[in-house]
């Protein structure tokens, strides 16, 4: 009897290692809960894991009239005991607003029954931080830079027409804060004293930490009847455009996700 079973023993052993996990099988996760803090909510939608990935996509709603920033690198996916962080950039959600992002790690098995997900690096950017105070600049330009402490500005380029002035700078932040640049705040001064808005208004608000810089634009819309911007002498009226604040961290907590045996087997 033993010289039976032996070699079929020895067959099943044979066997065993070809029963690999399809690379291609996936699992669906039942959705947890939402997280909710006084800053934030946090929904999710579509968890999934194949052998090489793991990803799920998440909204987050800012609840504040502040900045929300969340550094990605301290977003931690726990899959088999194995700790995972995704690729993305840091990512900023503008005032009681919100975005949506699919938060995805790679490895090598992350084909489990359940992982969990934990929000670290979660600050709070107070809008109303410390205003600095730059010159007007002149517009055509006397000079092509102007600066207050940490803000360092530099005119790159200027398009004067009779209807439409352009003006593009780049901003460099040089302080240990985090600067936040609003171009809605820019106002153009013609030598009446009236004031315009900035017609780009909608410009993006930037956030720059030590050493970042980026670009901007300042558009004046001015009738013809007003003034001739092609020879008007004009300047450009900063506010409180630049304004340097520090960041609040806070704690969200995390979700875990159960495999939802039901819907595994039905989409594969």
């Amino acid at each position: 009897m033993r010289t039976i079973l032996l070699p079929a023993a020895l067959g099943l052993s044979l066997l065993a290692p070809a029963q690999k996990t399809d690379p291609k099988h996936t699992n669906y996760y039942k959705v947890p809960p939402p997280i909710e803090t006084p800053e934030m909510l946090v929904e999710f939608k579509d968890p999934v894991a194949q052998m090489a990935m793991c990803k799920v996509r998440v909204q987050f709603t800012n609840k504040t009239p502040d900045y929300l920033l969340i550094n990605a690198s301290e977003i931690k996916f726990t899959i088999a005991g194995n700790s995972y962080s995704p690729k993305d950039r840091d990512f900023l959600i503008k005032p009681n607003d919100n975005i949506s992002r699919t938060l995805e790690v790679t490895g090598s098995d992350l084909h489990a029954d359940a992982f969990t997900l934990d929000f670290g690096g979660l600050s709070r950017v107070p809008r109303a931080g410390k205003a600095a105070t730059l010159d007007d600049f002149d517009l055509p330009a006397s000079q092509n830079t102007v600066g207050s402490g940490p803000f360092q500005l530099n005119l790159l380029n200027l398009e004067k027409t009779t209807a439409k002035t352009v003006a593009k700078f780049k901003v460099t932040y040089t302080g240990d804060k985090i600067a936040l640049i609003d171009p809605s705040q820019v106002a153009v001064k013609i030598e009446s004293g009236q004031q315009f808005a900035n017609a780009a208004s909608k410009s993006k608000e930037i956030m720059l930490s030590r050493g970042e810089e980026d670009t901007f634009n300042v558009i004046a819309e001015i009738p013809g009847k007003i003034v001739d911007m092609q020879f008007a002498n004009m300047k450009l009226v900063w506010n409180k455009a630049f304004v340097e604040t520090s960041a609040v961290p806070f704690r969200a907590g995390g979700a875990s996700f159960a495999l939802d045996p039901g819907l595994t087997q039905g989409k594969n």
